[in-house]
C-alpha cells in the first residue's frame, strides 16, 4: 500500500511524516501521552517565573553533504528500474542536489520558522520576561559554533524579542551618504537647473513657496546635491542630468529632488532587536559540543558504529527483496541502497511533504521497520546504550543548576540581579544526553532472550572505551589523540567524495555507520557484544522514538517561579521557589521529585536530584586526566568554563547513585523516571539523534 495516499491527518490514518525519527519536522512531532501543554497548564498558584532557561536543536535543515551526495547516487538505481508503469516518478528522477557545496546541513527557510514561531508562542506565555528590555547580560544568547544552530538562534530571538526602533527615526544626514556638492561651474549650473526643474514640479502656491525658500536657505549654507548627483571627482553623472530632463516630462525618470528624497526615505517597519550571541570553537566547547571533547566517547562511539553497522545493514537487507519487485530491477539491490532509498523519503516526505514518490515505494510497516532501526542506532550510541553517552552532559545539567540558582539568589524584578533568561541553540546530539541524564524518556528494559545477567550487564561497557586512556598522562598527549581523531574523519570524507567522483556517486553519508552503495559489507565490521538484544520493542506505541525525542527544533525549558510575597502560598510554608520541566512545549513531571506544586518541583529538591550527575570534575573522570576541557581554562565560551569553578558547586554533597542502565531490570534511578512521562509506564530517556559523527 503506497505512502501517498496515507498523508492524512485523520484518526488511524498511517501518516509517514510522523515516522522520520530525527528528520521529523517540528510541526508533526509525536507528543508525550498524557503530558499538558504549556499554554493550557497554568503557572503554579501564589507564584511568577522569574527565569527561563532554554536548550533547543538546530531547526529543520537540508541534508548534510555527505547525504546529499547519497541521495544523489540514486541515479543508477532508477536507471534499472523498469517499473515506471506503477512509478512514473522513476523515468522522469534527477538528481536533486547539483551543488552540495553552499547548501549541505544549513538551516531550512521551513527551520526558521520553526524556531521563530516557538519564540513568540513562548514570548506571549511568559510576557514577564520577554517583556523585558534586551540587554546582553539580561538574555545571553549562546550557540554552537556552527551555521544552522547560530541561524536557528537568529531567528528564535527575532520572535522572542520584539521589533524596535521608533516611526520617527531621523534619515542619515552625514556627510559620507549625503556629502556637499564640491564648488565647481558645472555641478553649481546642475544644482541650479535641478532646483529649478523641482520647483516646476511643485506647482504654484504656499507649498511651492515652502519649498523654493528651503531651496534657497540650502544655497545660501553651500551648494547641496543628491549624492548620486556627481562622481567622486565632482563631475555630473549622467543619470543627474537625465533627472533634470525629467522636468520637462521625459518619462521613467526621476527628478533630483525626487532621487534625493528615495536616500531620505524612512523605514516602513521597525527593524528586528539586534541580539549578542557567544559561542566557542567546535573542537572546544564542553557546553554544548561535550561530544566532541571527549576522546573516551570517540573512541566508544567508533566501536558501537562498527558492530551496529552490520545490523542495520541486516535489516535493511530483509527489505531487498521487496524492493527489488516494486522497482522492476533485474539486478540485485544493495542494503546500502534501501537506506539511500529511505533517506529519499525522509527528504521528500519532510521537506517537501511528499510521499507518492521514493516513500510510495516502502509499506507502513515497512517504514515503522525503519525508524524502529533508526531508534535503535540512538539509543545504542547516544543515550541508555551506555553510561558515558549520556553522563557527558553533565556541563550542561551543571549550566542550568547554576543559572536557576543566581535567579532565585537575586532579589528584585526579574532580570535585574541575574539574567531573565538564558537561551542555547546546539543538536540532537546535545538535547538528548541530556534529556537522559536528568532521566527522561527511559525505556523499559526487556528481559533479555538468552543470555545470563552477567553477559548482559556486560554487554557494552564504557571502561572498555577508556583503556587507552591509562598511558596519557598529558594534556598535550590528549590533544594529539583529539586531533587525530579529527584528522582521520577528515580524511574518511575527502576519501569519500573522492570515491564518488571516480565511481559515478557511490558515496557515504556522514554517519559512519553508513555504507557506500553497492559495496560489500565492511570486513572490519564487529558483531554485536555477547548477549546484546535491542532494548527498544519494535512497536509503534513505545515511548522511545526519534519523532518525539528528537525532532527538528526539538527544545527543553527549566522554568523557575518565586512565590509572591504576601500571596497565599507565602502563609502555607510552600517552596520559596518551583521548577516546571518543559519538553517540546509540554510540561513533564522531573524525574524523581515527589514535591512540589503538581507537576512541578521545590528548587532545593530538584538541585539535590541533579547534583551527583554535574559534578565539576566528569569530565575528567570519564574522558582521562587532565582533559582539554577541565584544565585548560577555556574562556570565550559562552559559559562553559563555569561549569568548572569549583566554587559554584552546590554545597551540599550527596553519594552519587550511578543511574547506568542496567538491561536485566531497571534500577531505583529508572524508578524514579518511570513516571515522567505520562503515567505510561515507559520510564523516560533519550538519545541525541540523526546524524552520529557530525552534529545534526
Amino acid at each position: 500500500m503506497a505512502l501517498a495516499v496515507m498523508l492524512s491527518r485523520g484518526a488511524g490514518v498511517f501518516d509517514v511524516r510522523r515516522h522520520l525519527g530525527t528528520k521529523t519536522r517540528y510541526a508533526y512531532r509525536l507528543a508525550v501521552p498524557g503530558a499538558p501543554s504549556v499554554y493550557k497548564h497554568p503557572d503554579p498558584e501564589g507564584y511568577e517565573p522569574t527565569h527561563l532557561w532554554l536548550m533547543a536543536r538546530h531547526g529543520t535543515r537540508w541534508p548534510t553533504s555527505d547525504r546529499m551526495l547519497q541521495i544523489n547516487s540514486l541515479e543508477a538505481l532508477f536507471r534499472d528500474a523498469r517499473n515506471t508503469g506503477a512509478h512514473p516518478w522513476l523515468a522522469n528522477w534527477t538528481a536533486p542536489f547539483p551543488d552540495v557545496g553552499f547548501l549541505g546541513g544549513e538551516l531550512h527557510p521551513i527551520g526558521a520558522d520553526e524556531l521563530w514561531g516557538l519564540a513568540y508562542r513562548l514570548r506571549k506565555r511568559f510576557p514577564r520576561l520577554s517583556g523585558l528590555e534586551y540587554l546582553p547580560k539580561r538574555f545571553p544568547v549562546v550557540s554552537t559554533q556552527v551555521a544552522r544552530t547560530a541561524a536557528s538562534a537568529s531567528a528564535f530571538t527575532t520572535g522572542f524579542f520584539p521589533e524596535v526602533g521608533p516611526a520617527d527615526d531621523p534619515a542619515d544626514d552625514s556627510p559620507s551618504v549625503n556629502p556637499s556638492a564640491p564648488a565647481s561651474s558645472s555641478s553649481s549650473s546642475l544644482t541650479a537647473a535641478a532646483t529649478a526643474a523641482a520647483a516646476a514640479t511643485t506647482g504654484q502656491g504656499k507649498a511651492g513657496q515652502q519649498q523654493e525658500q528651503q531651496q534657497q536657505q540650502q544655497q545660501q549654507q553651500g551648494p547641496r546635491v543628491a549624492v548620486m548627483e556627481v562622481d567622486a571627482a565632482g563631475r555630473p553623472r549622467r543619470s543627474a542630468l537625465r533627472s533634470v530632463d525629467a522636468a520637462a516630462g521625459v518619462p521613467g525618470l526621476l527628478s533630483a529632488a525626487e532621487l534625493d528624497a528615495t536616500l531620505r526615505e524612512l523605514p516602513a517597519r521597525k527593524r528586528p532587536q539586534a541580539v549578542a550571541m557567544s559561542m566557542a570553537p567546535k573542537a572546544a566547547d564542553p557546553l554544548l559540543r561535550f561530544f566532541d571533547v571527549c576522546p573516551a566517547y570517540a573512541q566508544h562511539d567508533e566501536y558501537t558504529e562498527k558492530w551496529m553497522g552490520g545490523w542495520m545493514q541486516g535489516n535493511w537487507s530483509a527489505l531487498v527483496p521487496a524492493l527489488e519487485q516494486r522497482l522492476g530491477l533485474a539486478r540485485d539491490m544493495d542494503p546500502c541502497e534501501v537506506e539511500a532509498l529511505w533517506q529519499l523519503c525522509l527528504l521528500e516526505a519532510g521537506l517537501e511533504g511528499v510521499g507518492d514518490r521514493a516513500c510510495s515505494l516502502f509499506t507502513p510497516q515497512e517504514a515503522m521497520q525503519l525508524e524502529w532501526v533508526d531508534d535503535i542506532h540512538l539509543l545504542e550510541t547516544q543515550a541508555w546504550g551506555a553510561d558515558i553517552n549520556y553522563q557527558i552532559a553533565a556541563p550542561l545539567l551543571r549550566d542550568a543548576a547554576l543559572s536557576l540558582k543566581a535567579a532565585a539568589a537575586a532579589s528584585g524584578a526579574p532580570g535585574t540581579g541575574a539574567p531573565a533568561a538564558r537561551l542555547l541553540f546546539a543538536h540532537c546530539e546535545t538535547l538528548i544526553p541530556l534529556a537522559t541524564l536528568m532521566g527522561l524518556f527511559r525505556p523499559p528494559a526487556p528481559q533479555p532472550p538468552d543470555a545470563s545477567p552477567a553477559a548482559v550487564d556486560a554487554a557494552v561497557s564504557a571502561a572498555a572505551a577508556q583503556r587507552h586512556l591509562q598511558q596519557v598522562d598529558t594534556l598535550e598527549d590528549l590533544h594529539m589523540i583529539v586531533s587525530d581523531l579529527h584528522r582521520l574523519n577528515d580524511q574518511d570524507a575527502l576519501r569519500a567524495r573522492s570515491k564518488a567522483r571516480s565511481k559515478g556517486g557511490a558515496v557515504g553519508s556522514e554517519d559512519s555507520h553508513s555504507c557506500y552503495p553497492g559495496r560489500p559489507v565492511d570486513p572490519d565490521q564487529l558483531p554485536p557484544p555477547e548477549g546484546w538484544y535491542p532494548m527498544l520493542p519494535n512497536d509503534d506505541s513505545r515511548l522511545f522514538k526519534g519523532a518525539r525525542l528528537a525532532p527538528y527544533a526539538a527544545n527543553m525549558a527549566l522554568v523557575l517561579y518565586r512565590r509572591r510575597d504576601g500571596a497565599a502560598a507565602a502563609a502555607s510554608s510552600s517552596p520559596r521557589h518551583l521548577v516546571r520541566l518543559l519538553y517540546n512545549e509540554q510540561v513533564l513531571p522531573i524525574p524523581g521529585c515527589g514535591s512540589g506544586s503538581g507537576l512541578d518541583c521545590d528548587l532545593d529538591e530538584f538541585l539535590e536530584r541533579m547534583e551527583g550527575k554535574m559534578d565539576a570534575d566528569t569530565l575528567d573522570r570519564l574522558c582521562g586526566p587532565d582533559s582539554p576541557p577541565a584544565k585548560a581554562g577555556l574562556r570565550g565560551d559562552g559559559g562553559a568554563s563555569l561549569m568548572f569553578d569549583r566554587k559554584r558547586v552546590p554545597s551540599k554533597s550527596l553519594q552519587h547513585r550511578p543511574g547506568g542502565f542496567v538491561r536485566g531490570g531497571v534500577d531505583g534511578a529508572g524508578a524514579d523516571a518511570g513516571a515522567a512521562a505520562g503515567g505510561s509506564g515507559e520510564g523516560a530517556g533519550g538519545k541525541a539523534g540523526g546524524d552520529a559523527t557530525p552534529a545534526s
